[in-house]
């Protein structure tokens, strides 16, 4: 090739470089890369046992229930940070509906935060059926207001009924309104003494007919009865790793709410772009290695 071919070749080379590098610089996009997308289509009914029986102090560590408990459902929506939560609390005479379906996550952060048992003596005996029809209620309400909805419920619970010459409901009902869930057991089967007010720890321990320290004892058998009764398991917490709550809702996550879609944003495709670049680039340097031998030939 003449020198006047290998000057304009060199010309133009050094042109695509520049052109190739600015197109870099640029980040063509186009395209939408596949992308897991949250629907978010689910709804979770906390149902808590504010009896006072849940701030016996059998938890691990000798804590009391309740703050296992809190702990749990802290746990539970920072699993769940794209579903709506919604929570019933039941004690030995008053259910009631704390908190409406939201997606504020935050809301009901604060909302556990601020539980506590009832005090000594608010009721006369308490049935872990008392929240049933409430429950079965807003599940109701909620199919009728968003029937494209799932609903999961996790009853949360020390299983223990204290009401007698009463029978227990069953909670059969619920199956057929929700896609799942979990009954959260809480105690242990020795039992645990109850304060008789959480805030003056001074006053001692609630006392039985004997006048020893009255304890309340986990019905396990009772819990797993309801929670065959819903189609659900029952987990009891007997440590303060909550890495089994996460799993079983990262189970309802990816079962539930995670579908493939296209709609990601666009890809870079400037990598593209950047294989003749460093073709031309070798290109380059192989010529500046060329020249610099032929100059030194001429030297010499």
């Amino acid at each position: 090739m003449s020198a006047l071919g290998w000057q304009t070749l060199t010309l133009v080379r050094r042109v695509l470089i520049v052109l190739l590098t600015v197109v870099i610089l640029v980040r063509p996009s186009w395209g939408a890369a596949p992308a897991e997308m949250r629907t978010a289509d689910l709804d979770v009914l906390v149902v808590v046992d504010r009896t006072r029986s849940m701030v016996a102090e059998d938890g691990p560590g000798r804590e009391a229930r309740m703050t296992q408990l809190k702990r749990d459902l802290k746990a539970l929506s920072k699993a769940l940070p794209s579903v709506r939560f919604g929570a019933i609390t039941f004690g030995g005479e008053v259910v009631r509906t704390e908190m409406p379906f939201t997606y504020d996550t935050t809301a009901f952060d604060a909302w556990v935060e601020g539980l506590y048992a009832e005090r000594a003596f608010d009721g006369s005996g308490s049935m872990v059926d008392a929240p049933l029809d409430e429950v079965v209620a807003a599940l109701e309400r909620d199919q009728e207001r968003s029937p494209e909805r799932r609903r999961i419920v996790v009853f949360a619970s020390d299983g223990e009924n204290t009401r007698e010459g009463v029978d227990q409901q069953s909670f059969s009902e619920v199956d057929d309104l929700s896609a799942g869930g979990m009954v959260l057991g809480y105690g242990t089967e020795e039992g645990g003494r109850m304060p008789w007010d959480d805030e003056r720890p001074q006053d001692g321990y609630l006392k039985d007919g004997d006048g020893e320290d009255a304890r309340s004892r986990i019905d396990l058998a009772n819990l797993r009865e309801i929670a065959g009764q819903m189609g659900l398991q029952t987990i009891h917490r007997t440590s303060k790793d909550t890495e089994d709550i996460a799993h079983e809702a990262a189970t309802w996550d990816s079962d539930m709410l995670t579908e493939e879609t296209s709609a990601g944003g666009e890809v870079s495709r400037a990598w593209i772009f950047g294989f003749p670049l460093l073709a031309l680039l070798l290109w380059e340097l192989w010529g500046h290695r060329r020249r610099g031998h032929e100059a030194e030939e001429v030297l010499s």
